[in-house]
Parts: C-alpha cells; sequence; structure tokens
C-alpha cells in the first residue's frame, strides 16, 4: 500500500491489477447487453450472439447505434442508474483505496457513475487531454476497462508528474472545431509535458488518479466499442470545498464559462 500511495503522489496515478473478476465484468455486460437487447427488439433488429459477453454487447451496441445514433446516448445515461453502478462506487475494498491514496477518512462520491463508450472510429465524444479537476472537486477517479486497452483501441493516455503544476489553462481547439464535443488542454500546454504515457490495461483493472493529472483518450482504432467505469471521488477536508458548504456542482465556474465560450461560437 505504501508503494502504491508513494506512486499516487509522485505520478499522479497508481495502478492496482485485476481489480474485478473476469466473471464480474460479464455480469456486468450482460446487464448492459439487455438494455441493448431492449433497445434493438423495439426496432425489429437482431442482437449478437457472440459468446463473449463483453464483445456481444460492443457489436449489438454498434448495431443499435447505426440504427440510431442517438442509442448510445440511451445506454449511456441508463449506466448511472444500475445497481451495480452503486455497488461498485460504495464498495469498501473500492472506497478503501480512495481512502489510502488520499490519505484521508472522509470522502465523498459524485452522483454521476460514468461508463465511458467510446465507439469505433467516433471523434465527437473523445475526451483529449484534459484535468477532470477542471469540471469540479473531484480528488481521485477510478478507471476500470471492462476489456483490454492500450493504444490499438484508443485507451487511457497519463502525463506523469504534470499533476503536481496544477489546474492548467483550458480551452477550445480550434483544431477540432466540429470534430469533437469537448474543451481540452492546448497542444502548446501537452508540449510542454515531460512525458505521455500510454496505458495498456487488462480487464478489470483498476487505475486510480489524481484529479489533477492530465490524462486524454484517443480515437477507438479497433472495430469494437471500448467500455471502462469512471468513479470520482472528493476529500470532504479540501479548504476550499468546505468553503462551498460541500455542495456539488457538476462543473467548476471555469469549466462552464469555457463550455458557454464554446457553445456560443460559430
Amino acid at each position: 500500500m505504501k508503494q502504491l500511495r508513494e506512486q499516487f503522489a509522485e505520478l499522479g496515478y497508481c495502478h492496482i491489477p485485476q481489480f474485478i473478476s473476469p466473471a464480474l465484468l460479464n455480469e456486468w455486460a450482460d446487464d448492459l447487453h439487455w438494455l441493448v437487447a431492449t433497445q434493438l427488439e423495439r426496432f425489429g433488429l437482431s442482437a449478437s450472439e457472440e459468446s463473449d459477453p463483453v464483445r456481444r454487447l460492443s457489436r449489438s451496441l454498434i448495431t443499435l447505434w447505426r440504427a440510431k445514433p442517438e442509442a448510445q446516448s440511451w445506454i449511456y445515461e441508463e449506466v448511472n442508474r444500475r445497481p451495480w453502478m452503486f455497488e461498485l462506487a460504495s464498495s469498501r475494498l473500492l472506497t478503501g483505496w480512495v481512502r489510502e491514496v488520499l490519505g484521508s477518512e472522509h470522502i465523498a462520491i459524485h452522483p454521476r457513475l460514468i461508463m465511458i463508450i467510446s465507439m469505433p472510429g467516433h471523434e465527437w465524444h473523445v475526451a483529449y487531454f484534459h484535468q477532470d479537476r477542471f469540471y469540479g472537486p473531484y480528488h481521485v477517479v477510478a478507471y476500470i476497462p471492462l476489456q483490454n486497452t492500450g493504444a490499438f483501441n484508443g485507451g487511457l493516455v497519463v502525463a506523469p508528474g504534470e499533476h503536481k503544476r496544477g489546474l492548467l489553462p483550458h480551452a477550445y481547439d480550434e483544431a477540432l472545431r466540429g470534430k469533437n464535443k469537448w474543451i481540452t488542454l492546448l497542444p502548446e500546454v501537452t508540449a510542454s509535458f515531460k512525458e505521455q504515457h500510454q496505458l495498456e490495461l487488462m480487464a478489470g483493472d483498476l487505475v486510480l488518479f489524481d484529479g489533477l493529472l492530465p490524462h486524454s483518450a484517443n480515437l477507438n482504432r479497433s472495430e469494437d466499442v471500448r467500455f471502462a467505469v469512471s468513479l470520482r471521488y472528493t476529500d470532504l477536508t479540501d479548504p476550499f470545498f468546505i468553503e462551498r458548504g460541500w455542495r456539488w456542482q457538476d462543473l467548476a465556474e471555469e469549466g462552464r464559462k469555457a463550455l458557454a465560450t464554446k457553445e456560443n461560437a460559430p
């Protein structure tokens, strides 16, 4: 534990292999596949019969997405309400690790429980380099892929140690206009990073990273959807958060202004 705590402090993240068992990952995939298959049936489409649960989920979701592009958001929103997501986020094991790396017993779970759903070749939803703390009081983020992830399917890239620089400026990148929905760190900021490290993760691994750690996804160039759980935790002893009366806000004020600027852009 001490080694992981030191790694988190020095690099801004730590990696805990095989945190979730294959059997439990399959249960999650089966539950999500029921959602997708139900919508496919509604439109007279057939679900995949792949034997691997995550691959079956991917194939069926791609079929639904091609017929109804807005279906990705249907699944994305419903995942936030799945009982197993609440169980995972509040589990003693996961919250124990979060407390350990934070060095704080007093934490809170952000109520937005996220399943990253990265469609093959689709750039609009790709979260390029950013810091989660830009959007709110997120001190630790827990990231768990449902399948093996890496460069081949746009998996997580981190900038080790750069969390020590504090909150970096975010803005709309003109080069991404019309291609991507997110506010990002600009290329001149990311170019100043000493290192950009591609994480190669196995299904069920856990990565805990500091909310100030610059990180990025990339375009999913595989033939399957990339799925990953992303949960955010707040240190309730943070003086800045205490001053706000521990009120949740979906976005930090800086994030609100940046998003408003983007939304009003021609």
